[in-house]
């Protein structure tokens, strides 16, 4: 990765988009958000939400990437990265909110949450597939196609390259101090390492394809699941196995997930317009929604990029239809019954 120059920023307000409800394509049986916002006229590429649901990055393939907080009517940032035709394909946003990262195939740009403003542009040698950033946008993990994970002090410039993986990297993530990092790779492989010397902590492995990996930013567990929908919760740091998720629909497959561990939850987002809740401590299902689409977009369907614990009843989801919706938290749990 070269030297770092700054990117000038066009802040501001982008057109009206108003906060009016979107009526649902087709039949919806589970119950309706209580707020929901649109992010975007369409579908988009990428999203990512800071952990507490309160900034929302959006990216649509082409132009700015836009960066909402919830409830607005209209963006609060729109950054721009390198050439207008070269798409942002990866988003990340730091634990504590402050800062985000932005990415096309070959480039990286940091940013504050807090002003707007580029803290930082990076060229890449090799193709990137996975971002990760930790609080304040101190440190940088970068996955490339190689199998090879980068992670990089923004603040002292060290490098550290984790030669750990033998497969392309599909899935990054690092805890908020930036000291341990969390990858997979296309063959299964899960692997929770040392940031200060690529020390190895703790290994499992997937039968398929692992495509989503996600830390507790307090460090006691994370998340695993693969390509054909099998999700694992395993205890931290030393790797073992705390509860498999007892899936209800088959072919299920997640793209996103968020801990609440104070709650003992985990909530994740699907295909197929799936937001959904687990118990921590066994894996069991608690409850599930169906998140709203536009009625244009064809086909009707829509995946949960992002989801965020927003409150102590509050749970907010952004999916690929470009609709960001807050959910209440009532459910029955199990024991209860």
């Amino acid at each position: 990765m070269r030297n770092p120059f700054l990117v000038k920023t066009r802040a501001g307000l982008a057109g009206a988009a108003g906060l009016v409800l979107l009526l649902l394509a087709g039949c919806d049986r589970s119950a309706p958000p209580l707020a929901r916002q649109p992010l975007a006229e369409g579908s988009v590429l990428a999203v990512e939400s800071t952990a507490d649901g309160r900034f929302t990055l959006v990216a649509t393939g082409s132009g700015p990437v836009q960066v909402w907080q919830q409830g607005d009517a209209a963006p609060l940032y729109q950054w721009h990265q390198g050439e207008e035709t070269t798409p942002v394909v990866l988003l990340a946003a730091g634990p504590s909110g402050l800062a985000a990262a932005t990415a096309t195939e070959y480039t990286v740009a940091v940013w504050s949450l807090a002003s707007g403003q580029n803290l930082g542009f990076y060229r890449l040698e090799q193709p990137l597939r996975a971002l990760a950033l930790a609080s304040d946008g101190r440190a940088l993990l970068l996955g490339y196609q190689s199998g090879e994970v980068e992670f990089v002090n923004l603040s002292s410039g060290r490098r550290l390259q984790f030669l750990g993986h033998q497969d392309r990297i599909n899935s990054l993530d690092l805890s908020a101090n930036g000291r341990y990092a969390l990858s997979a790779s296309h063959d299964g492989e899960v692997m929770l390492w040392q940031t200060a010397d690529a020390g190895i902590l703790a290994r499992w492995r997937h039968e398929h394809s692992v495509n989503l990996v996600r830390l507790d930013q307090g460090g006691r567990y994370a998340f695993s699941a693969d390509a054909q929908g099998r999700g694992d919760i395993h205890r931290l740091p030393g790797g073992e196995l705390q509860a498999r998720l007892q899936v209800p629909a088959r072919g299920q497959t997640f793209v996103s997930a968020r801990f609440n561990v104070e709650q003992g939850q985990l909530a994740t987002g699907g295909t197929a317009r799936r937001l959904d809740l687990w118990r921590l401590s066994d894996g069991v299902h608690l409850h599930h929604w169906q998140v709203g689409l536009h009625t244009h977009l064809r086909p009707a369907s829509a995946m949960v990029y992002s989801v965020a614990f927003t409150g102590p009843n509050r749970l907010y989801s952004v999916s690929s239809a470009g609709l960001g919706e807050t959910w209440p938290l009532t459910h029955r749990d199990p024991n209860d019954e």
